[in-house]
């Protein structure tokens, strides 16, 4: 995401507070032929069994996006971190193609028509964009953070969206949608199988990669899980499967919720925003509510037009950013320097580095490991087990989401080969893992020196894009990683 330091607890700690890499990956040779493209053993003549892990090289000043797609004119074109959508070469000539046009983006695909389609995760809605022109229209809004992406022969666009748990199946003509999965746990990376009857959808966090079936009338088959990466800890129990709706619960993506159903009668934990303290009040007035059984002192607020709510957040978290603009520099109550983040309940903190370890340590001071106990993050408090923090790079135990607080499991990109085979992206880690299209155990296809992959596109045989090459994005560093695979995309 965007903003990234009180969100890393969600997934990994270490994706924030580890090492960076000190120097990147020289160029490989590519690796030889192993054998078998002439068919003499039986292989398919498309699908020679490439020796693993693959040779890499690494192309340094492309935009770090969330995800990417190349174009018929040579170009990578992606969101930048001012929020422009900008096309670059392999040469670096680069050129700007829309301004300003999302903030964080999460989904990248050209339709079959032309336009390219894009997830503007901030905003929650599916675009449609002329890149000849710049024009742009929204196919479908209302998204609960639209991350995953994929387009079919036919031109419908498939979105994952990870805090709700869905696929959607759009009509980009019209915006018309069917739910084709629910109930998932973080979709994140789409791809199809090449025959276009089976969707691979990736969990961000558990580590799982789900196929739903098409049949030949055109349903969509139940989620059933393909494979896994290794080590990862696999599909958390939903904490509101069986519980009296009300029930305080830890939201996926941070801070604290209540157990309800939502429009569609799913069980979920869903954002509790505190309105009845601000009943008859006006914007501005003195409220107060409580989180963890104590009481915060606060000011009636609203977010971008949305009802009045009385945060939970202290006075002197919110106060340093009352007249600032997101992400802008700030000092928080006890002069830490830091900046103006978003709070899982929309409104503006100053989140200072200082106060992190303590956030997650002070739960547990007087615990045992496998306790219940709060996490104390002014952004993104959550309920968790007190468990050993080593791991995080943090003393004795620490209070962290019980499912989740693995540094495996992170998938991210999806996509799949002309040959069946599926590649996930493990985005703390760097590494690239593959599974074959029986869903085998996985091979590492590469270790990448990056605490940040997201998405991997194989290029399209345009301005030196092979199309036997896998395109992995460097977030962390703003480069492009190319692995040779000797196969081509789906």
């Amino acid at each position: 995401m965007t903003a990234r330091a009180p969100l890393c607890l969600l997934f990994a700690l270490t994706a924030c507070n580890g090492d960076k890499p000190e120097a990147k990956p020289e160029p490989e040779a590519e690796a030889e032929d192993s054998g078998g493209a002439d068919g003499a053993d039986g292989a398919d003549p498309a699908c020679p069994p490439a020796p693993l892990p693959v040779a890499q090289a690494y192309l340094p000043n492309f935009t770090g996006a969330e995800d990417f797609a190349f174009d018929p004119d040579g170009y990578l074109v992606s969101v930048d971190m001012l929020g422009n959508l900008i096309g670059i070469r392999r040469d670096g000539t680069s050129r700007l193609i829309v301004p300003d046009i999302s903030a964080f983006s999460a989904g990248t695909r050209f339709h079959p028509g032309g336009e390219l389609l894009l997830n503007a995760a901030d905003r929650g809605e599916l675009l449609a964009i002329n890149t000849a022109t710049g024009g742009s229209r929204v196919v479908l809004g209302g998204l609960e953070y639209p991350n995953g992406l994929e387009v079919d022969a036919d031109g419908f666009a498939y979105v994952a969206e990870q805090i709700s748990g869905r696929v959607r199946r759009v009509d980009v003509d019209t915006g018309d949608f069917t739910f084709i999965a629910r109930g998932l746990f973080n979709p994140n990376g789409l791809s199809f199988s090449p025959d276009e009857d089976t969707l691979y959808v990736g969990s961000f966090g558990a580590g799982t990669v789900w196929s739903l079936r098409r049949s030949p009338d055109g349903a969509w088959s139940e989620a059933a899980i393909f494979a896994q990466s290794p080590e990862s800890p696999g599909v958390p129990p939903n904490p509101c499967a069986d519980v009296v709706p009300g029930t305080a619960c830890a939201l996926n993506t941070g801070g604290m919720g209540a157990c309800d159903l939502d429009e569609l009668g799913d069980a979920r934990c869903l954002p509790a925003l505190d309105e009845a303290a601000c009943a008859g009040l006006e914007a501005g007035a003195d409220c107060s509510t409580e989180l963890f059984g104590e009481t915060i002192a606060q000011r009636c607020a609203s977010v971008e037009g949305g009802p009045l709510f009385c945060p939970a957040l202290a006075r002197s978290v919110s106060d340093p950013c009352k007249a600032a603009a997101p992400y802008d520099r700030c000092e928080d109550g006890t002069a830490d320097a830091g900046a103006c983040y978003p709070t899982y309940e929309g409104v503006l903190g100053c989140y200072a580095d200082a106060g992190f370890e303590a956030a997650y340590t002070r739960g547990c001071a007087e615990r045992v490991e496998g306790d219940d106990c709060f996490i104390y993050d002014t952004h993104y408090p959550s309920l968790g087990l007190c468990q050993p923090g080593a791991i995080y790079g943090l003393e004795g135990l620490a209070c962290l989401p019980e499912f989740g607080t693995s540094e495996h499991g992170g998938l991210d990109g999806v996509a799949a080969d002309v040959c069946g085979n599926v590649y996930v992206s493990e985005y703390v880690l760097g590494e690239i893992w593959r599974f074959s299209a029986a869903g085998a155990a996985a091979e590492r296809v590469a270790t990448l020196n990056s605490g940040w992959i997201p998405n991997l596109r194989w290029g399209n045989g345009v301005g030196g894009w092979a199309r036997d090459t896998l395109y992995v994005m460097d977030r962390e560093n703003a480069g492009l990683f190319e692995l040779f695979v000797g196969v081509e995309g789906r």
